[in-house]
């Protein structure tokens, strides 16, 4: 079978169910494919919680995070669903980061505020930090009900006329001129762009296209209340979200309110193990994905219990550190800087586009990201800048 689309996406995870829809709603006749199952908890995108914010260390972000709210703000008014809770950011920080949040968020005339350590205490009682500590509160961080957001994508991507198929894998795609070609294991299709928001799966698709990706699998760590009278102060009416960077370990964690599991806040630390050579979850844990969210909650929170945690879910996390490009002429590489890569790569056909390398920060600017996709898709100018995570940023050297 060959069906004609505009814009075929590869990859049904939060990217691609946003860059679909935005396809589909700029008028592009747009097919969505995914190797597994809807539901899965293969990838990033499953969970019912995530981080929302403004406040970034790069200003870059800020106004990808504007366009994603915009979107949500519409879908909320269209389906008639809160698909977040305004908590507000607690961003707390032993180094320069929080003098870097603000400098950004002033320069782009985003409300926030910036404390000393020792005042946090004051708005948000779980916490007791001493004068090493400076903290920045984005009064519209929140929580994501990231579940409803990914069904929301999706389900309204089907009702503007896309084409969602699951259980689909994709086993290559070939050009011939202007035409593209994706084969399945069940049907072959042409197409005139093809959009892969594939994840860790990025190498499969681009074998000559050197990655050095890191997907790596995150222990998801949920804690309680040391005394059940304080359990509610875990709830997104008392808890905000939350980063912690202690700068001179090296060591940045990230907490959420007790959506997932009613009592328990997620607080992880935002690192983990290596995946396999198949992308799958390691048998065996590190213990310090553990013992360092335990270690900062004993230290500064004193009204959890951070001698265990009652549960411990996993999520799989892939980071862009750099990668190469070959060819007869040139050799591409950079520096890591564990940005995002939006758009055409180098040396591929300018009709092949990528989303990619988002996951740990990712979900929550996917709109935004998905828009710029299908404004590339479309032939016209991106709503936002996102030069910065331009694939154009490694330069090439001659050899």
């Amino acid at each position: 079978m060959s069906t004609d689309y505009d814009v075929v996406v590869v990859g049904a995870g939060i990217f691609g169910s946003c860059t679909a829809y935005n396809c589909q709603k700029l008028g592009l006749k747009t097919l969505l494919l995914e190797q597994f199952e809807l539901g899965h908890t293969n990838g990033s995108s499953h969970g019912k919680s995530r981080i929302t914010r403004y406040a970034h260390t790069e200003v870059e972000y800020v106004d990808l995070v504007g366009d994603a709210y915009e979107q949500i703000f519409e879908l909320e008014r269209v389906r008639g669903e809160k698909l977040w809770k305004k908590t507000g950011l607690l961003w707390v920080s032993t180094g320069d980061e929080i003098a870097k949040i603000h400098s950004n968020l002033k320069a782009k005339n985003i409300e926030h505020e910036v404390l000393k350590g020792t005042d946090v205490e004051k708005r948000y009682p779980q916490f007791k930090l001493n004068d090493e500590w400076n903290a920045l509160i984005d009064p519209m961080g929140g929580v994501i009900y990231a579940d409803k957001w990914l069904n929301a994508f999706r389900d309204e991507f089907k009702k503007l006329g896309g084409i969602l198929h699951d259980r689909e894998t994709v086993l290559s795609h070939s050009e011939e001129g202007d035409i593209l070609y994706v084969n399945t294991n069940k049907a072959r299709y042409t197409t005139k762009k093809i959009i892969f928001t594939v994840g860790c799966w990025i190498t499969k698709f681009l074998p000559d296209v050197k990655f050095d990706i890191e997907p790596v699998s995150i222990s998801v760590c949920y804690w309680k209340a040391k005394n059940e009278a304080e359990s509610h102060l875990l709830n997104d009416d008392h808890y905000p979200v939350v980063i912690a960077q202690e700068m001179e370990l090296k060591v940045f964690h990230y907490s959420l309110p007790d959506n997932d599991y009613p009592g328990a806040i997620k607080f992880c630390y935002h690192y983990g193990d290596r995946l396999t050579k198949d992308l799958a979850h390691p048998e065996n844990r590190s213990q310090h994905c553990i013992d360092l969210p335990a270690k900062f909650i004993r230290n500064y929170m004193p009204v959890i219990d951070g001698s265990v945690p009652v549960k411990v879910d996993k999520c799989i996390y892939t980071v862009c550190f750099h990668f190469l490009f070959s060819s007869e002429f040139f050799i591409f590489q950079n520096s890591p800087d564990e940005h995002y890569i939006i758009g055409q790569i180098p040396t591929k056909n300018p009709n092949i586009l990528v989303g990619g390398c988002g996951s740990g920060s990712g979900f929550k600017v996917a709109p935004g990201i998905g828009k710029a996709l299908a404004e590339m898709a479309a032939g016209k100018k991106t709503t936002v800048d996102v030069s910065f995570f331009s694939a154009d940023r490694f330069k090439p050297s001659k050899i």
